[in-house]
């Protein structure tokens, strides 16, 4: 099993900290090809900065995807995920939408914990457009400045842990979902200290990629996911004009 991870933001030390939680879910002899965005931002927390990364992930996913059994875009709010679906010859999953389905097998009040309201505003989004805006309870950001992406995760966790007991104590929340790559790993490490199930979108991704890879579906040849007809490009990468232009 071949899995291609793509990072839809700039950040390599980023991508090197998802691919190691990732490498910790997978079964024995799964490979993991990690790739960061060419182009884009630091880390991807809003509307338009999705918009740049959903371009980034099609322009990754040309480039890398042959030889790979699936794909998981591995940011919370799934940038350009429909798209990726339509576009790409494999399996793709994204990290939120993974850890939704899976956090239903578990409870059925979920609650997604995160670090700004601007995630957590583009996340409430995202789970409406998969249609699974109902299974949330709350979305739960912290309101404080992020000083250094890559050490968010050590500095807020008290602060992260504080709302996970808000979220069951006031909201009744079944199940925590960690919203975001900057913090994946956080629920492996205080799982014992929270008192409900916790998932992290980049495991619960690996897991279903390789279950549903395992399955072999047949691509689509109808439908809105089959590929889309060649037509005239201009502008893009090679690898992504190939792949339009047909």
């Amino acid at each position: 099993m071949k899995l291609l991870l793509i990072n839809p933001n700039i950040t390599e030390a980023m991508t090197a900290s998802i691919v190691a939680e990732a490498r910790l879910s997978a079964s024995a002899g799964t490979e993991i090809t990690a790739v960061t965005a060419s182009f884009g931002t630091q880390y991807v927390e809003n509307r338009a900065e999705a918009a740049i990364a959903g371009h980034a992930v099609l322009d990754a996913l040309a480039a890398n995807m042959d030889g790979h059994d699936a794909a998981i875009v591995a940011a919370f709010g799934d940038p350009g995920l429909a798209a990726a679906r339509e576009f790409a010859g494999i399996p793709v999953f994204g990290i939120e939408e993974s850890a939704l389905l899976v956090a239903w097998t578990l409870g059925r009040r979920i609650s997604i914990v995160c670090l700004t309201p601007r995630l957590g505003r583009w996340y409430q989004e995202c789970a409406e457009e998969h249609g699974l805006a109902g299974r949330l309870v709350s979305v739960r950001p912290l309101n404080v400045p992020i000083t250094d992406i890559m050490r968010a995760k050590d500095q807020l966790r008290e602060l992260l842990l504080a709302e996970c007991g808000r979220a069951i104590d006031e909201d009744e929340a079944e199940v925590i979902i960690f919203g975001g790559a900057p913090i994946s790993g956080l629920a492996r490490e205080v799982a014992a200290l929270i008192p409900v199930p916790t998932l992290d979108g980049v495991s619960c991704a690996v897991r279903l990629a390789e279950a549903v890879a395992g399955l072999h579906p047949q691509p689509p040849s109808r439908g809105s996911f089959a590929r889309p007809r060649p037509k005239p490009a201009q502008g893009l990468s090679p690898a992504l004009m190939r792949r339009i232009v047909g």
